[in-house]
């Protein structure tokens, strides 16, 4: 009987103190957000005046660049407005040339919010 109350006893402890593991799910949801997110804006720039390309390199310039030195913000979150006058005042923080700021403009014109 004392080997089966301490077989227990060291069965809970170990269980208790292990390490706890974060819900899947979670991150499967974002994965799942991420991906349509980036075929809704792929499947809007073949409509708009924006192309593939163009808005796979501005993505890319601004990941690389502007994530660089903070976190990325959704394009979603501003209009064309709000993101023209961010992204003058970072560009030449960012060392982003003429054609980088056009890219980057292009990537958030195709998720910002209409003026």
């Amino acid at each position: 009987m004392k080997k089966v109350l301490t077989l227990s006893m060291v069965s809970l402890i170990v269980f208790a103190c292990s390490h706890k593991t974060t819900s899947t799910v979670t991150k499967t949801e974002e994965v799942k957000t991420t991906v349509a997110t980036e075929t809704a804006a792929i499947e809007k720039t073949e409509s708009a005046t924006v192309t593939n390309e163009q808005f796979l390199a501005g993505k890319a310039v601004y990941s690389a660049k502007c994530g660089n030195c903070h976190k990325l913000k959704e394009p979603s979150r501003g209009n064309m407005t709000q993101w023209t006058k961010w992204i003058d005042r970072m560009a030449p923080k960012a060392k982003l040339t003429e054609d980088e700021k056009a890219q980057v403009t292009a990537y958030v014109s195709v998720n910002a919010k209409p003026n």
